[in-house]
């Protein structure tokens, strides 16, 4: 079996709903989350626990 690019037209359509006028980049930055944890502080709190 081998994949051709007809085996993926469906997934290059474009959809109506996205706002191709902003750049990828941007977009995926709007999807990010930031997420800042103190790893040592953390693990003393499981040491801690236990």
């Amino acid at each position: 079996m081998s994949l051709t690019t007809d085996d993926f037209a469906e997934f290059m359509a474009g959809d109506p709903e996205d706002d191709e006028t902003v750049p990828l980049g941007d977009a995926l930055d709007e999807l990010a989350v930031d997420v800042e944890t103190d790893a040592v502080k953390e693990v003393r709190d499981v040491r801690e626990r236990i």
